[in-house]
C-alpha cells in the first residue's frame, strides 16, 4: 500500500521521475521499522524541498543499555544495506539514528536528489 501511495503523491506533485525509486525507499524504511517494532506505530512523510526529497519513517523501537544498542543499530543498517546501495549509486543518502526527544524510538531516512531518478533508471 505504501508504494503505490508514494508512487501516486510523486506522481500528483510532478516528482513522477522519482516515484520508483521512492515507492522502493519507502517501502525498505517501513519494512525495517516494522521489523524492528512488531505491532507499534510508524510513520512515514515526504518532503520535498531544494530539489531534494527526503523520506522519513519514525517507529517506536524500544532504548537499549549502550552496548545492546550498538549492536542493534548495527544489525537494523545491515538490514538497510540493499537500499543504502542502490541510493548510494543514485547520489542519494539513506540514514538510522535514535530519535531525538521528546520523540523516542528510531528515525530512519532516505534523502533522493532530483537526478538520482536518472542514476536509478539505468542501474
Amino acid at each position: 500500500m505504501a508504494r503505490t501511495v508514494v508512487r501516486r503523491l510523486l506522481v500528483e506533485h510532478g516528482l513522477g521521475g522519482l516515484a520508483e525509486l521512492g515507492a522502493l525507499a519507502a517501502s525498505e524504511l517501513l519494512g525495517n521499522a516494522h521489523t524492528f517494532t512488531p505491532g507499534r506505530d510508524v510513520s512515514l512523510t515526504l518532503r520535498w524541498r531544494f530539489g531534494v526529497l527526503r523520506l522519513t519513517v519514525f517507529d517506536e523501537h524500544q532504548e537499549h543499555a549502550v552496548e545492546a544498542g550498538v549492536a542493534c543499530r548495527a544489525y537494523r543498517r545491515e538490514a538497510l544495506a540493499v537500499l543504502e546501495s542502490v541510493v548510494g549509486e543514485c547520489g542519494g543518502i539513506v540514514g538510522l539514528a535514535a530519535a531525538e526527544r521528546p520523540l523516542a524510538g528510531s528515525r530512519l531516512w532516505a534523502v533522493l536528489p532530483r537526478e538520482a531518478a536518472e542514476r536509478y533508471a539505468v542501474l
